[in-house]
C-alpha cells in the first residue's frame, strides 16, 4: 500500500536535488552550511534509504524474479530517457543547449558521427551512459545495480547460511565490510569504479532502509527522536559538510550512515506532520513523478532561459546547471519551473498515450 507521506519524502529529497543544480551564490557560514544542512549532506542517501522501504525479503531472494521486475520499473524507464537524449545529442548541440567549450563534468562536447552514436547507444545499454542532459539519471543507473546486488547477496547468503539469526548478521556483516572497501578504496587509493563503486555504498543504504522499516518498524512519528536527529543532522553538516554519492565521496561509512538516517527521521517525521496540507500534497506529487523529474528538470532549466531571454534577461543556454547567478528571484524562478514543467510534462504525456490507447484499442 502507497503511503503518502513516502512520497512527500521524496518529493522533498528531490526538490533539493534539484535547488542544487541551479548555479547560485549560496551563503555558507561556519554554523549555517546552506548547501549541506539543505541538501548536499543527505538529499541522494535519502532516496537509497527510502528505496528500501517496500523490499519485500520473500521477493528479495529470487534474484531472478526481483532482477526482471527491477528491469520492467526502473532500467526500461531509464531507457525510455536515455536513447533519445543519446540520439539527440547532435541536434543538442545545433540549438545551443551544448556547446563546445563548456565543461560537463569533466566532458567537453562535440558532434558525433554514426559510429559514436551508436557506441553511445551500446554505453547507455549497458549501464554506463553519460549525456550531460540526463547528468542526474547517474542515481537510476546506480539504483538499479543497488537493488539487483542486495538480492544476489541476499540470495547468496541465504543458501550459505540456510537463512535465520546466522543470516541476518551474515548479510549485515557482508554488506557493511562492503561498503566499508569501497570508502576505503575511494578516499584513501582513489580508486573508484563508476557506477559499482558507489552502488556498493547504496546498497548498504538500500539494506538499512529496509532495516528500519520493515523489521525495526520505526514509524518516525517520535519528536524526541526527530530533535536528537536535527541536533545529528546540524552538527554532521557544519562539521562534515555535503557528500557526493555520483563520486562515491564521503568521510567515512559510519558518519554517511548515521547522518543518513538522522536525515531521513527529519524529513519522514515533518512528511507526516504536513501530510493533508497543500504543501503536503504537491510535494507528494513531487514524489510519485520523482523519476521524472529527475529525468526533465535540466529541460526545464532550458525552457525557463528561454521565457527570460523573452523578457530580455539573457543567461548562457549552454550551462548545463540554471544560471541564477546572485539572484535569488532567478533561483526561485529556475526552481519552481523545472518541478513544474517535468510534472506538466508527464501529465500531458500520459493524456496523450491513454487517449492513443483508447484509440487503438477501438479499432
Amino acid at each position: 500500500m502507497r503511503s503518502q507521506w513516502v512520497d512527500i519524502a521524496k518529493g522533498i529529497a528531490i526538490s533539493a536535488v534539484v535547488l542544487f543544480h541551479i548555479s547560485y551564490s549560496f551563503p555558507n557560514l561556519k554554523l549555517l552550511p546552506v548547501t549541506a544542512l539543505f541538501g548536499y549532506a543527505w538529499h541522494v542517501p535519502v532516496f537509497f534509504l527510502i528505496g528500501g522501504f517496500f523490499i519485500k525479503e520473500e521477493k528479495l531472494v529470487r534474484p531472478v524474479s526481483f532482477i526482471r521486475g527491477k528491469i520492467k520499473s526502473l532500467y526500461r524507464l531509464l531507457l525510455y530517457f536515455y536513447i533519445p537524449a543519446v540520439l539527440l545529442h547532435n541536434v543538442l548541440l545545433d540549438i545551443g543547449w551544448y556547446d563546445t567549450t563548456t565543461d560537463y563534468g569533466g566532458k567537453f562536447m562535440s558532434y558525433w558521427s554514426a559510429t559514436q552514436t551508436l557506441k553511445e547507444l551500446v554505453l547507455a545499454i549497458c549501464l554506463a551512459g553519460r549525456e550531460p542532459m540526463l547528468g542526474a539519471m547517474w542515481f537510476v543507473y546506480v539504483l538499479f545495480i543497488a537493488l539487483c546486488g542486495f538480492s544476489l547477496v541476499s540470495w547468496s547468503l541465504q543458501k550459505i547460511t540456510k537463512g535465520g539469526q546466522k543470516y541476518e548478521w551474515t548479510r549485515l556483516i557482508v554488506l557493511l565490510g562492503l561498503c566499508i572497501l569501497s570508502c576505503t578504496a575511494s578516499h584513501l587509493y582513489g580508486f573508484t569504479i563508476p557506477r559499482f563503486s558507489n552502488a556498493i555504498t547504496a546498497m548498504w543504504l538500500i539494506y538499512c532502509g529496509y532495516k528500519l522499516k520493515n523489521q525495526v518498524h520505526w514509524n518516525f512519528m517520535n519528536p524526541y527522536i526527530c530533535c536528537l536527529s536535527v541536533m545529528i543532522l546540524y552538527h554532521s553538516a557544519t562539521i562534515l559538510g555535503g557528500v557526493s554519492l555520483n563520486g562515491n565521496d564521503y568521510n567515512d561509512t559510519m558518519s554517511l550512515t548515521i547522518t543518513s538516517v538522522a536525515a531521513l527521521y527529519v524529513i519522514c517525521f515533518v512528511s507526516q506532520r504536513i501530510e493533508y496540507t497543500a504543501i503536503g500534497k504537491f510535494m507528494a506529487k513531487c514524489g510519485k513523478d520523482s523519476f521524472y523529474i529527475m529525468g526533465l528538470h535540466f529541460v526545464g532549466f532550458k525552457i525557463g532561459t528561454y521565457i527570460l531571454a523573452y523578457f530580455g534577461i539573457h543567461r548562457n543556454l549552454a550551462t548545463l546547471t540554471a544560471p541564477a547567478g546572485n539572484s535569488f528571484l532567478l533561483l526561485v524562478f529556475y526552481w519552481l519551473l523545472a518541478i513544474t514543467f517535468s510534472l506538466c510534462f508527464m501529465a500531458l504525456f500520459r493524456k496523450v498515450k491513454k487517449i492513443v490507447v483508447f484509440r487503438f484499442l477501438r479499432k
